[in-house]
């Protein structure tokens, strides 16, 4: 599959993002993946894996094949026995159409709030071992990512404002509670809610200058987040599991994460070069779509998120998952201390 996917262009989208549906959106975006699917002649969901033209002829594809990679793989390749078959209307956008898409695109990347002078981080969160048995379901070993982003001003509150060796410095607090609330969650196997300001029972996050080389200061993370939230068991906006056989009657759902990590910050250049924050935590509960419902997997039980410096190809632009209809990180009137 590694080396088929060398012959295509692979994409991906989050059909359900906050406020923009794919299934009922009219950006180019949302026609194209529509004109794709109503060609699969399946209406389950527009969830799949799809081998499509650039101006949205399907090839090939299936909403069963998400999970099963021989199915994909076979995809794969009828797609690409089609393609050389085509002619070039049949494979590309008319020119009119290209420049349509542009101009909707150009528009849309100016409306981007991408902190491009500041600090972008990748965060892939997974399971980790509960036993010295290793564990080969993929279930047990899936992950996901995601992205977090702060503003310049944001990234320059997790450097000490004395920049020498022994500094130390308490990162605001409203900078740690948006980890807390939409980083540090379950989405090791699907999509999860955020937590809500009042969940938040810990946010604490400190930083140490632990050398010095000309402009550069090296750092040292320190900390600790625990959410905690709890439901009487009614399914609402698919935010909690329905009741059933082996769910608990009154739900509960939270992260207890143990930080540390470490930072280079260019202080001429004024951005980080280097940043790693590593939360091990104990997650428990689950909901309508983050995958712990199947196996009745409520924990508590180990889950690891890395947070690293993101790279600043496009594909690495993808907004957080929860900048959301109300704007960047607000849910239910709240900010989470992006304006």
């Amino acid at each position: 599959m590694q080396e088929l996917s060398t012959l295509l262009i692979p994409a991906a989208d989050q059909i359900e993002r906050p406020g923009k549906y794919l299934g009922v959106g009219t950006s180019f975006e949302s026609r194209l993946v529509q004109k794709i699917k109503k060609q699969s002649h399946d209406s389950v969901s527009l969830q799949g894996v799809f081998v499509a033209t650039p101006n949205g002829l399907l090839l090939s594809g299936s909403h069963e094949a998400i999970h099963d990679p021989r199915k994909v793989e076979e995809h794969m390749r009828q797609g690409l026995k089609k393609w050389p078959k085509l002619s070039a209307v049949e494979k590309f956008l008319s020119r009119d159409e290209f420049a349509e898409a542009a101009v909707e695109l150009g528009i849309a990347e100016e409306k981007s709030q991408y902190p491009h002078d500041g600090l972008v981080l990748s965060s892939i969160c997974r399971d980790l071992p509960r036993s010295t048995t290793p564990d080969t379901s993929p279930d047990r070993n899936a992950y996901n990512l995601d992205y977090a982003w702060f503003r310049k001003d944001e990234a320059r509150a997790f450097v000490p404002t004395q920049t020498v060796k022994g500094s130390r410095h308490i990162v605001p607090r409203n900078l740690v509670e948006r980890l807390a609330c939409f980083h540090f969650v379950d989405l090791v196997r699907g999509h999860t809610s955020s937590y809500p300001k009042d969940a938040v029972e810990r946010a604490e996050l400190s930083a140490e200058v632990i050398d010095v080389k000309g402009e550069l200061l090296s750092l040292h993370f320190m900390g600790r987040t625990r959410t905690s939230e709890v439901h009487n068991g009614v399914h609402i906006e698919g935010k909690w599991n329905a009741p059933g056989p082996g769910i608990p009657k009154l739900q509960t759902r939270g992260v207890d994460a143990k930080l540390e990590g470490q930072a280079v910050y260019d202080l001429k250049k004024e951005r980080f070069v280097s940043f790693t924050l590593i939360a091990l935590s104990s997650r428990w509960g689950g909901n309508a779509y983050n995958g712990r419902l199947n196996e009745r997997d409520f924990g508590p039980a180990p889950m690891g998120i890395v947070l690293e410096l993101a790279g600043k190809s496009r594909a690495e632009q993808v907004p957080p998952l929860f900048f959301g209809p109300e704007g960047p990180y607000r849910v239910g009137g709240s900010s989470y201390g992006w304006k």
